[in-house]
């Protein structure tokens, strides 16, 4: 069964304790990373088989070498700094009753927390910045991490926004297009009024979605309980209205920039897309990402693109071009600068 909010107190408890010893990132690893990384890899390849087997890798590299703007892509990569940027600017929003800092001084951490979410499952990197975070600061590993469990309810509330425009805008090519894109729609729509109901009530939702979790999986329930009840405990923050309305605009803003360094990233291999069809990519490939995957989205985010732009009259050569370069901008680089800070702390520390 799953612990109750006191069995999770309990559990949060033992958390500050591993993390003020240093061995949270060694539990991971040992316990749970392993298997989820396999499974990870099991999941990247089959997309990736999936969607190599049915394209023309030459023409691909052909798109990539003689038809890549680079000045595009710069461009595209100060956009993608910038949505770095965004997300420690909300993190210091909901850090904000626990813990003073500026958003500056939060970027090291959101850029590591990146860099373990391209090698590890499941974005085990968010854990990974709440820890270091803690270690480095006058703040809890349990309130650390509640902010972190929060910011996921806020994606997904500002993806849903983003995606109820693209369907209004958008005019579905076939019946499985539109199936697809209100499927999404939906588990979405669920996602928001769960967070409409933590809000107003969030013990008793909790309760209620514990009981859920109870009758499915047992491992699905044992992952997903701590990050329920760690978005509640984030919650706190929410109860001024100013407060509530800077998270929303933080988390659309951010959104935004990450939007538009796809939609740019698209265009740099000379194509043009609604920018519908681009949300419907974007939204695509964030519940990819949210499945365990192999390191660096090999595959995920490939099946993200072809099935978000292949049935809008985009060829599949051109939507795979358009994927490995949006995956070498958002992994490789961010990837190199969250190592090296790592690697500042740790001297630092």
């Amino acid at each position: 069964m799953i612990r109750t909010s006191a069995g999770h107190t309990c559990c949060l408890n033992r958390f500050n304790d591993e993390a003020r010893n240093g061995h949270v990132f060694d539990g991971l690893v040992n316990r749970r990373s392993l298997h989820l990384l396999l499974l990870g890899l099991v999941v990247g390849g089959a997309a990736a088989w999936l969607v190599f087997g049915n394209t023309d890798v030459a023409g691909v590299l052909s798109i990539l070498q003689h038809d890549t703007d680079i000045t595009l892509i710069l461009v595209a990569a100060i956009t993608y700094g910038l949505f770095f940027l965004g997300k420690a600017v909300r993190w210091r929003y909901l850090l904000k009753p626990v813990l003073e800092i500026s958003s500056l001084r939060l970027v090291p951490y959101v850029l590591i927390g990146y860099a373990g979410n391209v090698l590890l499952p499941f974005q085990a990197g968010e854990a990974g910045r709440g820890y270091l975070l803690s270690k480095h600061h006058e703040i809890g590993a349990a309130a650390a991490l509640s902010g972190i469990a929060l910011e996921k309810l806020l994606d997904f509330f500002a993806l849903l926004l983003l995606l109820i425009w693209a369907l209004i805008a958008m005019d579905a090519p076939s019946p499985l297009a539109e199936r697809l894109s209100l499927s999404l729609a939906g588990v979405l729509t669920s996602a928001a009024l769960c967070l409409i109901a933590l809000l107003v009530k969030p013990k008793v939702t909790a309760g209620i979605i514990d009981r859920a979790l109870s009758y499915g999986p047992q491992t699905f329930a044992s992952w997903m309980a701590p990050r329920l009840h760690g978005a509640i405990d984030g919650l706190a923050a929410l109860r001024q209205t100013s407060l509530v309305l800077k998270l929303v605009l933080a988390s659309l803003v951010t959104w935004i920039l990450m939007l538009v360094t796809l939609y740019l990233t698209i265009s740099a291999v000379q194509l043009e897309v609604p920018l519908a069809v681009a949300i419907l990519v974007l939204v695509l490939a964030a519940v990819g990402l949210a499945l365990p995957t192999s390191p660096g989205f090999i595959g995920t985010l490939q099946a993200a693109f072809v099935l978000g732009m292949v049935p809008f009259g985009i060829k599949q050569e051109a939507a795979v071009a358009a994927s490995l370069l949006y995956q070498f901008l958002t992994t490789v680089p961010p990837l190199a600068v969250g190592l090296i800070c790592l690697a500042c702390l740790r001297r630092d520390s």
